[in-house]
Protein backbone atom coordinates (compact mmCIF):
# COMPACT_ATOMS: atom_id res chain seq x y z
CA UNK A 1 0.00 0.00 0.00
CA UNK A 2 1.15 3.50 -1.04
CA UNK A 3 -0.05 6.90 0.28
CA UNK A 4 -3.34 6.89 2.27
CA UNK A 5 -3.68 3.05 2.02
CA UNK A 6 -1.67 2.68 5.47
CA UNK A 7 -3.90 5.24 7.46
CA UNK A 8 -6.35 2.85 8.26
CA UNK A 9 -4.31 0.62 9.68
CA UNK A 10 -2.86 3.21 11.89
CA UNK A 11 -6.05 4.21 12.75
CA UNK A 12 -8.14 0.90 13.45
CA UNK A 13 -5.22 -0.55 16.04
CA UNK A 14 -4.60 2.36 17.72
CA UNK A 15 -8.28 2.67 18.81
CA UNK A 16 -7.46 -0.09 21.48
CA UNK A 17 -9.37 1.26 24.31
CA UNK A 18 -7.21 2.13 27.42
CA UNK A 19 -10.21 2.64 29.23
CA UNK A 20 -10.10 1.61 32.51
CA UNK A 21 -13.87 0.80 33.07
CA UNK A 22 -16.34 1.84 35.83
CA UNK A 23 -14.34 3.70 38.62
CA UNK A 24 -10.87 4.15 39.08
CA UNK A 25 -10.26 0.36 40.49
CA UNK A 26 -11.13 -2.32 38.49
CA UNK A 27 -8.38 -4.26 39.57
CA UNK A 28 -7.57 -2.72 43.10
CA UNK A 29 -5.03 -4.88 44.00
CA UNK A 30 -1.43 -3.95 45.29
CA UNK A 31 1.51 -3.97 42.71
CA UNK A 32 3.17 -1.14 45.13
CA UNK A 33 3.98 0.52 47.66
CA UNK A 34 5.81 3.41 48.54
CA UNK A 35 5.52 5.04 51.96
CA UNK A 36 1.59 4.79 52.61
CA UNK A 37 0.78 5.35 48.97
CA UNK A 38 -0.57 2.42 46.95
CA UNK A 39 -0.30 1.86 42.88
CA UNK A 40 -2.80 -0.47 42.26
CA UNK A 41 -3.29 -2.66 39.03
CA UNK A 42 -5.53 -0.71 37.25
CA UNK A 43 -3.74 2.37 38.04
CA UNK A 44 -0.52 0.77 36.27
CA UNK A 45 -2.34 -0.83 33.25
CA UNK A 46 -4.08 2.63 32.98
CA UNK A 47 -1.17 4.48 32.76
CA UNK A 48 1.10 2.13 31.05
CA UNK A 49 -1.17 2.17 28.01
CA UNK A 50 -0.95 5.54 27.94
CA UNK A 51 2.44 5.48 27.55
CA UNK A 52 2.62 3.02 25.43
CA UNK A 53 0.44 5.13 22.85
CA UNK A 54 2.57 8.51 23.28
CA UNK A 55 6.08 7.09 23.35
CA UNK A 56 5.40 3.81 20.45
CA UNK A 57 7.05 1.92 22.46
CA UNK A 58 6.95 -2.20 22.51
CA UNK A 59 5.16 -3.97 25.47
CA UNK A 60 7.84 -6.34 27.43
CA UNK A 61 8.65 -7.45 30.66
CA UNK A 62 11.49 -4.74 30.79
CA UNK A 63 9.44 -1.76 29.90
CA UNK A 64 6.55 -2.96 31.78
CA UNK A 65 8.84 -2.52 35.10
CA UNK A 66 10.64 0.91 33.64
CA UNK A 67 7.16 2.17 33.45
CA UNK A 68 6.62 1.05 37.32
CA UNK A 69 9.85 2.69 38.85
CA UNK A 70 8.76 5.63 36.62
CA UNK A 71 5.32 5.65 38.69
CA UNK A 72 7.06 5.02 41.74
CA UNK A 73 9.74 7.92 40.85
CA UNK A 74 6.48 10.16 40.32
CA UNK A 75 4.96 9.74 43.63
CA UNK A 76 8.63 10.67 45.60
CA UNK A 77 8.65 13.93 43.10
CA UNK A 78 4.44 14.83 44.19
CA UNK A 79 5.63 14.77 47.29
CA UNK A 80 8.72 16.98 46.79
CA UNK A 81 6.54 19.12 45.10
CA UNK A 82 4.12 19.61 47.84
CA UNK A 83 6.74 19.87 50.89
CA UNK A 84 8.27 23.07 49.08
CA UNK A 85 4.48 24.22 48.59
CA UNK A 86 5.11 24.82 44.99
CA UNK A 87 1.21 23.49 44.70
CA UNK A 88 -0.14 26.84 46.24
CA UNK A 89 1.02 29.16 43.20
CA UNK A 90 -2.36 31.04 41.78
CA UNK A 91 -1.95 29.28 38.62
CA UNK A 92 -1.72 25.54 39.98
CA UNK A 93 -5.10 26.40 42.43
CA UNK A 94 -6.49 27.12 38.93
CA UNK A 95 -5.30 23.82 37.27
CA UNK A 96 -6.87 21.83 40.39
CA UNK A 97 -9.90 23.65 40.19
CA UNK A 98 -10.06 22.67 36.17
CA UNK A 99 -9.15 19.29 37.25
CA UNK A 100 -11.60 18.95 39.78
CA UNK A 101 -14.82 20.10 37.52
CA UNK A 102 -13.46 17.76 34.63
CA UNK A 103 -13.65 14.72 37.02
CA UNK A 104 -16.70 15.47 38.26
CA UNK A 105 -18.33 15.62 34.66
CA UNK A 106 -16.39 12.84 33.99
CA UNK A 107 -18.18 11.20 37.25
CA UNK A 108 -21.57 12.52 36.01
CA UNK A 109 -21.26 10.98 32.85
CA UNK A 110 -20.37 7.54 34.00
CA UNK A 111 -22.82 6.96 36.63
CA UNK A 112 -25.88 8.97 34.39
CA UNK A 113 -24.95 6.93 31.30
CA UNK A 114 -24.42 3.33 33.25
CA UNK A 115 -27.57 3.98 34.65
CA UNK A 116 -28.95 3.94 31.25
CA UNK A 117 -27.81 0.75 30.64
CA UNK A 118 -28.86 -2.88 31.59
CA UNK A 119 -26.96 -5.32 32.81
CA UNK A 120 -25.62 -7.65 30.01
CA UNK A 121 -27.84 -10.93 29.63
CA UNK A 122 -25.62 -14.17 30.06
CA UNK A 123 -26.63 -14.95 26.10
CA UNK A 124 -24.63 -11.41 25.63
CA UNK A 125 -21.67 -12.42 27.78
CA UNK A 126 -21.52 -15.67 25.57
CA UNK A 127 -21.61 -14.55 22.65
CA UNK A 128 -18.65 -12.13 23.60
CA UNK A 129 -16.54 -14.48 24.84
CA UNK A 130 -17.06 -16.72 21.56
CA UNK A 131 -16.21 -13.64 19.12
CA UNK A 132 -13.32 -13.32 21.83
CA UNK A 133 -11.52 -16.93 21.11
CA UNK A 134 -11.98 -16.24 18.02
CA UNK A 135 -9.81 -14.06 15.09
CA UNK A 136 -11.10 -12.09 11.43
CA UNK A 137 -8.78 -11.70 9.06
CA UNK A 138 -9.98 -9.08 7.28
CA UNK A 139 -8.87 -5.76 5.12
CA UNK A 140 -11.06 -2.66 4.54
CA UNK A 141 -11.54 0.63 2.35
CA UNK A 142 -10.58 3.97 4.48
CA UNK A 143 -12.74 7.18 3.37
CA UNK A 144 -13.02 10.13 5.75
CA UNK A 145 -16.70 11.19 4.54
CA UNK A 146 -19.84 8.97 4.12
CA UNK A 147 -20.54 10.56 0.65
CA UNK A 148 -17.41 8.60 -0.54
CA UNK A 149 -17.89 5.68 1.20
CA UNK A 150 -21.82 5.30 0.16
CA UNK A 151 -20.09 5.84 -3.45
CA UNK A 152 -17.91 2.94 -3.19
CA UNK A 153 -20.00 0.61 -1.39
CA UNK A 154 -22.67 1.54 -4.79
CA UNK A 155 -19.76 -0.05 -6.86
CA UNK A 156 -19.40 -2.90 -4.89
CA UNK A 157 -22.58 -3.90 -4.50
CA UNK A 158 -22.70 -3.31 -8.65
CA UNK A 159 -20.10 -5.90 -8.80
CA UNK A 160 -16.97 -4.63 -8.84
CA UNK A 161 -13.99 -6.67 -7.23
CA UNK A 162 -13.00 -5.17 -3.57
CA UNK A 163 -9.82 -5.42 -5.07
CA UNK A 164 -9.99 -3.40 -8.02
CA UNK A 165 -11.90 -0.75 -5.36
CA UNK A 166 -9.54 -0.96 -3.40
CA UNK A 167 -6.97 0.24 -5.95
CA UNK A 168 -9.12 3.02 -6.73
CA UNK A 169 -9.86 3.76 -2.99
CA UNK A 170 -5.93 4.13 -2.12
CA UNK A 171 -4.84 5.51 -5.50
CA UNK A 172 -2.70 2.56 -6.56
CA UNK A 173 -1.20 1.95 -9.83
CA UNK A 174 -1.73 -1.62 -9.86
CA UNK A 175 -3.76 -4.17 -8.16
CA UNK A 176 -2.12 -5.34 -5.25
CA UNK A 177 -3.22 -8.24 -2.69
CA UNK A 178 -2.40 -6.08 0.64
CA UNK A 179 -4.20 -3.13 -0.14
CA UNK A 180 -6.40 -2.61 2.77
CA UNK A 181 -4.94 -5.79 4.12
CA UNK A 182 -5.50 -5.70 8.06
CA UNK A 183 -4.85 -9.44 8.86
CA UNK A 184 -5.69 -11.06 11.87
CA UNK A 185 -7.58 -9.01 14.44
CA UNK A 186 -8.92 -9.97 17.96
CA UNK A 187 -12.78 -8.66 19.07
CA UNK A 188 -11.46 -6.34 21.77
CA UNK A 189 -8.35 -5.21 19.89
CA UNK A 190 -9.53 -2.91 17.59
CA UNK A 191 -12.15 -0.38 17.50
CA UNK A 192 -15.57 -0.49 18.56
CA UNK A 193 -18.06 -0.17 16.11
CA UNK A 194 -15.43 -1.49 13.78
CA UNK A 195 -15.30 -5.12 15.52
CA UNK A 196 -18.90 -5.46 16.05
CA UNK A 197 -19.40 -4.89 12.12
CA UNK A 198 -16.63 -7.42 11.38
CA UNK A 199 -18.25 -9.92 13.77
CA UNK A 200 -21.55 -9.55 12.47
CA UNK A 201 -19.96 -10.52 9.19
CA UNK A 202 -19.99 -13.92 7.01
CA UNK A 203 -16.76 -15.34 6.02
CA UNK A 204 -16.08 -13.91 2.26
CA UNK A 205 -18.61 -11.19 2.65
CA UNK A 206 -18.31 -6.99 3.13
CA UNK A 207 -20.24 -4.52 5.11
CA UNK A 208 -22.55 -1.54 4.38
CA UNK A 209 -20.28 1.64 5.09
CA UNK A 210 -19.31 2.10 9.12
CA UNK A 211 -18.48 4.55 11.03
CA UNK A 212 -15.51 4.54 13.63
CA UNK A 213 -14.23 7.25 15.60
CA UNK A 214 -11.70 8.33 12.74
CA UNK A 215 -13.85 7.78 10.11
CA UNK A 216 -15.93 5.63 7.45
CA UNK A 217 -14.49 1.90 6.67
CA UNK A 218 -15.72 -0.92 4.32
CA UNK A 219 -14.86 -4.50 5.97
CA UNK A 220 -14.33 -7.18 4.38
CA UNK A 221 -13.62 -10.63 6.27
CA UNK A 222 -11.15 -12.82 4.56
CA UNK A 223 -10.97 -15.75 6.84
CA UNK A 224 -12.66 -16.57 10.24
CA UNK A 225 -10.05 -18.58 12.52
CA UNK A 226 -12.06 -19.96 15.57
CA UNK A 227 -10.83 -21.73 18.64
CA UNK A 228 -11.71 -25.29 18.45
CA UNK A 229 -12.22 -25.90 21.97
CA UNK A 230 -14.42 -23.94 24.28
CA UNK A 231 -14.24 -24.76 27.93
CA UNK A 232 -17.36 -23.88 30.59
CA UNK A 233 -14.31 -23.62 33.12
CA UNK A 234 -12.47 -21.10 31.05
CA UNK A 235 -15.72 -19.17 30.74
CA UNK A 236 -16.47 -18.73 34.22
CA UNK A 237 -13.05 -17.93 34.88
CA UNK A 238 -13.15 -14.99 31.97
CA UNK A 239 -16.83 -14.11 32.65
CA UNK A 240 -16.04 -11.00 35.33
CA UNK A 241 -13.67 -9.38 32.98
CA UNK A 242 -15.38 -10.08 29.90
CA UNK A 243 -18.56 -8.13 31.63
CA UNK A 244 -16.66 -5.27 32.26
CA UNK A 245 -15.48 -4.95 28.54
CA UNK A 246 -18.81 -5.31 27.64
CA UNK A 247 -20.19 -2.89 29.16
CA UNK A 248 -16.95 -0.08 28.04
CA UNK A 249 -18.17 -1.55 24.32
CA UNK A 250 -21.77 -0.37 25.04
CA UNK A 251 -20.67 2.63 26.72
CA UNK A 252 -17.51 4.39 24.24
CA UNK A 253 -20.72 3.39 21.43
CA UNK A 254 -23.62 5.22 23.01
CA UNK A 255 -21.69 7.56 24.82
CA UNK A 256 -21.55 9.67 22.56
CA UNK A 257 -25.54 10.07 21.53
CA UNK A 258 -26.04 9.99 25.07
CA UNK A 259 -23.97 13.47 25.64
CA UNK A 260 -25.91 14.72 22.63
CA UNK A 261 -29.00 14.21 23.86
CA UNK A 262 -28.25 15.71 27.45
CA UNK A 263 -27.00 19.04 25.49
CA UNK A 264 -29.80 18.57 23.27
CA UNK A 265 -32.05 19.19 26.22
CA UNK A 266 -30.19 22.81 27.36
CA UNK A 267 -31.38 24.38 24.16
CA UNK A 268 -28.77 26.32 23.21
CA UNK A 269 -28.38 29.75 21.76
CA UNK A 270 -25.21 31.32 20.19
CA UNK A 271 -24.26 35.06 20.27
CA UNK A 272 -23.29 34.83 17.49
CA UNK A 273 -21.89 38.60 17.28
CA UNK A 274 -20.15 37.87 20.52
CA UNK A 275 -18.49 34.63 19.20
CA UNK A 276 -17.16 36.64 15.68
CA UNK A 277 -15.58 38.84 18.33
CA UNK A 278 -14.18 36.29 20.22
CA UNK A 279 -12.50 34.71 17.32
CA UNK A 280 -11.25 37.86 15.90
CA UNK A 281 -9.36 38.11 19.78
CA UNK A 282 -8.14 34.65 19.20
CA UNK A 283 -7.16 34.57 15.92
CA UNK A 284 -5.38 38.10 15.83
CA UNK A 285 -2.46 36.34 18.30
CA UNK A 286 0.43 35.02 16.90
CA UNK A 287 1.02 31.18 17.22
CA UNK A 288 2.29 29.84 20.09
CA UNK A 289 5.19 27.52 19.42
CA UNK A 290 3.73 24.36 20.37
CA UNK A 291 1.38 24.85 17.42
CA UNK A 292 3.07 25.98 14.71
CA UNK A 293 5.13 22.74 16.07
CA UNK A 294 1.32 20.64 15.55
CA UNK A 295 1.09 20.42 19.42
CA UNK A 296 -2.57 21.62 19.48
CA UNK A 297 -3.65 20.14 22.55
CA UNK A 298 -2.90 22.94 25.39
CA UNK A 299 -0.50 25.71 26.01
CA UNK A 300 -2.44 28.21 24.39
CA UNK A 301 -1.69 32.04 24.16
CA UNK A 302 -4.20 34.01 26.75
CA UNK A 303 -3.55 37.45 26.34
CA UNK A 304 -7.03 37.52 24.41
CA UNK A 305 -8.29 37.23 28.03
CA UNK A 306 -7.23 40.60 28.79
CA UNK A 307 -9.24 42.80 25.71
CA UNK A 308 -12.59 40.99 26.41
CA UNK A 309 -15.70 41.92 29.11
CA UNK A 310 -15.79 38.66 31.13
CA UNK A 311 -19.20 38.62 31.81
CA UNK A 312 -20.51 39.26 28.19
CA UNK A 313 -22.41 35.89 27.23
CA UNK A 314 -21.44 33.61 24.35
CA UNK A 315 -24.03 31.17 24.62
CA UNK A 316 -27.23 30.87 26.65
CA UNK A 317 -28.48 27.54 28.02
CA UNK A 318 -31.21 25.98 29.95
CA UNK A 319 -31.04 24.88 33.16
CA UNK A 320 -33.31 23.81 35.76
CA UNK A 321 -36.08 25.17 33.81
CA UNK A 322 -34.05 28.91 33.68
CA UNK A 323 -32.14 29.95 30.82
CA UNK A 324 -28.46 31.42 31.72
CA UNK A 325 -25.34 32.74 30.49
CA UNK A 326 -22.44 30.94 29.77
CA UNK A 327 -19.73 34.25 29.64
CA UNK A 328 -16.47 34.65 28.56
CA UNK A 329 -15.42 34.40 31.97
CA UNK A 330 -16.80 30.93 31.90
CA UNK A 331 -14.89 29.91 28.65
CA UNK A 332 -11.88 31.49 29.85
CA UNK A 333 -11.89 29.17 32.71
CA UNK A 334 -11.88 25.95 30.39
CA UNK A 335 -9.58 27.69 27.83
CA UNK A 336 -6.14 26.11 28.79
CA UNK A 337 -7.63 22.55 28.21
CA UNK A 338 -9.05 22.70 25.08
CA UNK A 339 -7.89 21.99 21.72
CA UNK A 340 -5.84 25.35 20.77
CA UNK A 341 -6.52 25.00 16.78
CA UNK A 342 -10.37 24.29 17.39
CA UNK A 343 -10.56 27.32 19.57
CA UNK A 344 -8.94 29.47 16.35
CA UNK A 345 -10.88 27.56 13.35
CA UNK A 346 -13.77 27.33 15.26
CA UNK A 347 -14.33 28.74 18.40
CA UNK A 348 -18.27 28.32 18.30
CA UNK A 349 -16.90 24.81 18.37
CA UNK A 350 -14.78 25.12 21.08
CA UNK A 351 -16.83 27.33 22.93
CA UNK A 352 -19.07 24.63 23.11
CA UNK A 353 -16.67 22.13 24.19
CA UNK A 354 -16.44 24.29 27.08
CA UNK A 355 -20.31 24.51 27.95
CA UNK A 356 -20.38 20.43 27.73
CA UNK A 357 -17.73 20.43 30.48
CA UNK A 358 -19.53 23.08 32.66
CA UNK A 359 -22.87 21.28 32.22
CA UNK A 360 -21.50 18.08 33.18
CA UNK A 361 -19.55 19.09 36.11
CA UNK A 362 -22.32 20.68 37.42
CA UNK A 363 -24.56 17.91 36.54
CA UNK A 364 -21.78 16.31 38.54
CA UNK A 365 -22.35 18.55 41.55
CA UNK A 366 -26.02 18.21 42.18
CA UNK A 367 -25.84 14.70 42.18
CA UNK A 368 -23.27 14.62 44.53
CA UNK A 369 -21.09 12.62 42.89
CA UNK A 370 -18.09 14.27 44.50
CA UNK A 371 -17.16 10.72 46.44
CA UNK A 372 -14.53 8.60 47.24
CA UNK A 373 -13.91 7.33 43.51
CA UNK A 374 -13.74 11.08 42.11
CA UNK A 375 -11.55 12.18 44.94
CA UNK A 376 -9.07 8.94 43.79
CA UNK A 377 -9.12 10.20 40.40
CA UNK A 378 -8.52 13.79 41.11
CA UNK A 379 -5.87 12.52 43.20
CA UNK A 380 -4.01 10.92 40.73
CA UNK A 381 -4.31 13.56 37.75
CA UNK A 382 -3.04 15.68 40.48
CA UNK A 383 -0.32 13.43 41.56
CA UNK A 384 1.39 13.27 37.90
CA UNK A 385 1.11 16.68 37.33
CA UNK A 386 2.97 17.38 40.53
CA UNK A 387 5.84 15.15 39.49
CA UNK A 388 5.95 16.77 35.96
CA UNK A 389 6.54 20.43 37.38
CA UNK A 390 8.40 18.89 39.65
CA UNK A 391 10.53 17.44 36.87
CA UNK A 392 10.66 20.56 34.76
CA UNK A 393 12.17 22.49 37.88
CA UNK A 394 14.78 19.89 37.78
CA UNK A 395 15.48 20.14 34.81
CA UNK A 396 15.59 23.86 34.33
CA UNK A 397 18.33 24.18 36.98
CA UNK A 398 22.09 23.89 36.03
CA UNK A 399 23.88 21.23 37.39
CA UNK A 400 27.47 19.93 37.80
CA UNK A 401 28.20 16.35 36.43
CA UNK A 402 31.12 13.62 36.20
CA UNK A 403 31.30 10.90 33.55
CA UNK A 404 30.48 8.44 36.41
CA UNK A 405 27.08 9.69 37.51
CA UNK A 406 25.89 10.52 33.72
CA UNK A 407 26.99 6.47 33.24
CA UNK A 408 24.70 5.59 36.22
CA UNK A 409 21.91 7.81 35.24
CA UNK A 410 22.16 6.33 31.77
CA UNK A 411 21.16 3.05 32.83
CA UNK A 412 18.62 4.31 35.88
CA UNK A 413 16.60 6.39 33.34
CA UNK A 414 16.07 3.08 30.68
CA UNK A 415 18.21 5.07 27.32
CA UNK A 416 19.69 2.23 26.54
CA UNK A 417 16.48 0.72 25.65
CA UNK A 418 15.21 3.85 24.37
CA UNK A 419 14.26 3.83 20.40
CA UNK A 420 16.79 6.31 19.30
CA UNK A 421 16.70 7.80 15.53
CA UNK A 422 17.03 11.04 13.96
CA UNK A 423 14.79 11.51 11.43
CA UNK A 424 13.40 14.59 8.86
CA UNK A 425 9.51 14.85 7.89
CA UNK A 426 6.81 17.20 7.05
CA UNK A 427 3.39 17.40 8.85
CA UNK A 428 0.29 19.38 8.66
CA UNK A 429 -2.49 18.94 11.18
CA UNK A 430 -5.89 19.77 10.86
CA UNK A 431 -9.69 19.25 12.86
CA UNK A 432 -11.13 17.44 9.84
CA UNK A 433 -9.44 15.08 8.11
CA UNK A 434 -11.29 15.79 5.20
CA UNK A 435 -9.29 19.34 5.38
CA UNK A 436 -6.10 17.42 4.96
CA UNK A 437 -6.83 15.66 1.75
CA UNK A 438 -6.50 18.58 -0.79
CA UNK A 439 -3.18 19.14 0.35
CA UNK A 440 -1.39 15.27 0.85
CA UNK A 441 0.89 15.76 -1.88
CA UNK A 442 1.66 19.66 -1.41
CA UNK A 443 4.84 18.59 0.72
CA UNK A 444 6.31 22.16 0.04
CA UNK A 445 3.60 23.81 1.49
CA UNK A 446 3.62 22.01 4.77
CA UNK A 447 3.88 24.12 8.05
CA UNK A 448 5.15 21.52 10.00
CA UNK A 449 9.29 20.82 8.99
CA UNK A 450 11.84 19.47 10.93
CA UNK A 451 15.73 18.07 9.39
CA UNK A 452 17.60 15.99 11.14
CA UNK A 453 15.98 15.87 14.60
CA UNK A 454 16.28 12.86 17.24
CA UNK A 455 13.10 11.60 18.24
CA UNK A 456 13.37 13.12 21.64
CA UNK A 457 12.85 16.38 20.65
CA UNK A 458 9.69 16.03 19.09
CA UNK A 459 7.47 13.95 21.89
CA UNK A 460 4.23 15.23 20.16
CA UNK A 461 5.41 13.55 16.78
CA UNK A 462 7.86 10.69 18.03
CA UNK A 463 5.33 7.98 18.21
CA UNK A 464 4.36 8.03 14.34
CA UNK A 465 7.28 9.47 13.32
CA UNK A 466 9.14 6.44 14.52
CA UNK A 467 7.37 3.44 12.48
CA UNK A 468 6.14 5.56 9.59
CA UNK A 469 7.33 4.17 6.09
CA UNK A 470 9.72 6.30 4.61
CA UNK A 471 8.86 8.17 1.37
CA UNK A 472 5.01 7.67 2.32
CA UNK A 473 2.59 10.21 3.22
CA UNK A 474 0.10 8.38 6.48
CA UNK A 475 -2.59 9.81 8.14
CA UNK A 476 -3.20 9.68 11.55
CA UNK A 477 -5.82 10.77 14.08
CA UNK A 478 -4.36 12.21 17.25
CA UNK A 479 -5.93 13.12 20.45
CA UNK A 480 -7.23 16.61 19.61
CA UNK A 481 -6.31 16.45 15.39
CA UNK A 482 -5.56 15.17 12.79
CA UNK A 483 -2.23 15.31 10.93
CA UNK A 484 -0.75 14.02 7.47
CA UNK A 485 2.88 13.21 7.65
CA UNK A 486 5.95 12.35 5.13
CA UNK A 487 9.36 10.91 7.12
CA UNK A 488 11.74 11.74 4.49
CA UNK A 489 14.86 10.24 6.15
CA UNK A 490 15.08 8.25 9.14
CA UNK A 491 18.46 6.60 10.78
CA UNK A 492 18.47 4.76 13.83
CA UNK A 493 21.11 4.78 16.54
CA UNK A 494 22.12 2.54 18.91
CA UNK A 495 22.77 4.62 22.22
CA UNK A 496 25.65 2.76 23.66
CA UNK A 497 27.91 4.59 26.44
CA UNK A 498 31.12 3.82 24.24
CA UNK A 499 30.47 5.21 20.90
CA UNK A 500 27.52 8.15 21.90
CA UNK A 501 29.55 9.57 25.00
CA UNK A 502 29.32 13.20 23.96
CA UNK A 503 25.88 12.65 22.77
CA UNK A 504 24.93 11.22 26.08
CA UNK A 505 26.50 13.07 27.94
CA UNK A 506 24.64 16.34 25.74
CA UNK A 507 21.49 14.73 26.16
CA UNK A 508 21.49 13.74 29.80
CA UNK A 509 22.87 16.67 31.38
CA UNK A 510 19.31 18.00 32.26
CA UNK A 511 18.01 15.08 33.37
CA UNK A 512 21.05 14.67 36.08
CA UNK A 513 19.29 16.75 38.94
CA UNK A 514 16.16 14.98 38.30
CA UNK A 515 18.29 11.56 38.98
CA UNK A 516 20.27 12.83 41.54
CA UNK A 517 17.14 13.99 43.83
CA UNK A 518 14.90 10.97 42.77
CA UNK A 519 18.30 8.69 43.92
CA UNK A 520 18.05 11.27 47.64
CA UNK A 521 14.30 10.61 47.90
CA UNK A 522 14.02 6.86 47.06
CA UNK A 523 16.76 6.52 50.24
CA UNK A 524 14.86 7.57 52.43
CA UNK A 525 11.39 6.25 51.04
CA UNK A 526 9.70 2.40 52.17
CA UNK A 527 9.26 0.94 48.43
CA UNK A 528 8.15 -2.56 48.09
CA UNK A 529 7.12 -4.37 44.68
CA UNK A 530 5.05 -6.98 44.33
CA UNK A 531 7.16 -8.70 41.77
CA UNK A 532 5.01 -12.06 41.79
CA UNK A 533 1.89 -10.41 40.47
CA UNK A 534 3.65 -8.14 38.59
CA UNK A 535 4.40 -11.72 36.28
CA UNK A 536 0.99 -12.41 36.72
CA UNK A 537 -0.91 -9.72 35.16
CA UNK A 538 1.85 -9.44 32.00
CA UNK A 539 0.57 -13.07 31.13
CA UNK A 540 -2.71 -12.17 31.36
Amino acid sequence: MTKWGLAGLILVLTACGSDPGPGPDRDARVLAEVDDFAITVSWFEQTYIDFLVRSGANDSESVRFAHLEQLIDAVLLASAFEDERRDTSSAFVEWTRRIEMEELGSRFFEVAFLDTMSAPTEAQLRQAYLREQSKRVVRHLFFTSMAEAQASWGRLESGEPFLEEARRVYDLPTLDSLAGYLGPVGYFSVDDAFAEAAWALENGTYSEPVRTRYGYHIIQVDDVFQQALIAESAYQTRRPGLSSQFRQRRRRLEGDRFVRAFMTERDVQVNAPAIEALNSLITALDPTDEEVAGQVASGADTAWKADVDPDTPLLTWMWDGQREAFTADQYAFWFESLPQREARERTAASVGRALRNEALARAGMEEGLQDDEWQIEVDRRMLLEKAQRMRQVLRQTPVEVDSTLIREAFQRLGWDRRRVARVSFRAVTANRPEDLMARRDDFGAWPVVYEDVALEEVPEWSAYVATAPVDSTILVGRRDDWAAIRVQARTRIVPTWQENSEDIVRRLQPFVGEYRRVAELRRGADIRIDRDLMKEIAEL
